[in-house]
């Protein structure tokens, strides 16, 4: 079994809507084979994580398969690009390292960590 990490930085638009699709299905694929992986949204990946909640979203489907694999969105990140409000509740929020997600944590958990 892999463990593996998927940090999301980028927003929903353009490239960035190509590489959260991307991602998303990597996730999809590693869960399909019993892997262990954990989604992380952080600086402007907080923006896409807020985007995928909104069902008509056209990756909302593909994030909903991926739900539970998603460890959360950076509480720090998600205040500075003015989602918070529309995270709060729906995903959890991480605020491990000075009010920031934990990126080492993952390390410590000896995950693989791949950026998009």
């Amino acid at each position: 079994m892999n463990k593996v990490a998927l940090v999301i930085h980028r927003k929903p638009d353009g490239a960035g809507l190509s590489a959260i699709y991307r991602a998303l299905m990597f996730a999809d694929e590693l869960r399909r084979h019993a892997d262990d992986v954990a989604i992380v949204f952080d600086g402007a990946g907080s923006t896409a994580a807020a985007a995928l909640l909104d069902p008509t979203h056209a990756q909302h489907r593909l994030f909903e398969r991926v739900r539970e694999s998603v460890r959360g969105v950076c509480r720090f990140c998600a205040q500075s690009y003015g989602v918070l409000e529309r995270i709060e509740g729906a995903l959890p929020l991480l605020a491990e390292d000075r009010g920031h997600a934990s990126l080492r944590q993952l390390l410590v958990e000896e995950r693989q960590i791949l950026t998009y």
